[in-house]
Parts: C-alpha cells; sequence; structure tokens
C-alpha cells in the first residue's frame, strides 16, 4: 500500500516543479493523481460519498476564484483530485495548513519583488507549492488514521 501515496508524493512533486517553473499544472498529471486518490478512497475504504462532496465543494468554490481572476483552474483541479483521497477528519486542517503555506508563497513573492525581482510577482503566485505538500500531508495522516 505504501506505493499509492509514494507515487502521489512524486506526481505532487512534479505539480510543484512545473507550477514554480511555468505556473500550470498539466491536465495528465491531475488525472494520474485523481486515480491514484480513487485508489486509497477504495484501499482505506473511505466513504465515497465524502470524497465526492469534498472534491465538489473545491471545484464549486475553485470555479468562483478562477472565474474572479484568483487562482488558475490547474491548482482548483489539483486541489479537488487530493481532496478526494483526505478524510473528512484531516480535511479542514489540510485546507487549514494550505492557507498558511499560501500565505507563505505569497509573503516571499512580496519580499522578492521589494528585493529586486518585480517579475517574480507579476508571473502569479504558484499555489500547488502551498497545495502539494498540504496535500501530502493530509493523505499521509488520513492513510495513518485508517491503519490503526
Amino acid at each position: 500500500m505504501i506505493a499509492l501515496p509514494l507515487l502521489i508524493g512524486s506526481c505532487l512533486l512534479v505539480c510543484m516543479v512545473s507550477d514554480l517553473r511555468r505556473r500550470t499544472i498539466e491536465h495528465w498529471m491531475v488525472a494520474v493523481i485523481t486515480v491514484l486518490a480513487g485508489g486509497i478512497v477504495y484501499w482505506a475504504q473511505l466513504p465515497v460519498g465524502n470524497a465526492l462532496i469534498q472534491a465538489s465543494l473545491v471545484l464549486v468554490a475553485g470555479f468562483a476564484l478562477f472565474w474572479l481572476g484568483v487562482c488558475g483552474a490547474g491548482d482548483v483541479k489539483l486541489l479537488a483530485a487530493i481532496s478526494l483521497a483526505v478524510s473528512e477528519q484531516w480535511w479542514p486542517w489540510m485546507l487549514f495548513l494550505m492557507a498558511i503555506l499560501g500565505g507563505l508563497v505569497a509573503v516571499g513573492l512580496l519580499l522578492a519583488s521589494w528585493l529586486g525581482k518585480p517579475e517574480w510577482r507579476a508571473r502569479g503566485v504558484p499555489y500547488a507549492l502551498a497545495i502539494a505538500p498540504s496535500g501530502m500531508f493530509a493523505i499521509w495522516l488520513t492513510l495513518a488514521s485508517v491503519a490503526q
């Protein structure tokens, strides 16, 4: 069972690097993460209804944020895919950690722009730097809680 979280972790790392370098998250990578998350739901016997509700909430809220120009569609899809594999116990904590990490990334971009790298801020915020680690941590917590 260790293979699924390791594969998801590898995919999330690729998403982080891609978002950092190009500010894009590849559709095929989100599809792979979604399939792997489905495998975690099946293996860990997570309630499918809860997983779908969490992912749906992310998609609805994310669509509104995308429409307002706050974030990209790839970020929303990535978070929705990760949300499938996180139990309802850890999902709010994942969102909280993601907000903290996102704030740190945003502050880092502001500092970089003040220190002579304004182009970094102009390119937008690489949200995968906050989404991926918080999601992976929540997936590990989910798997640890079902293993007990």
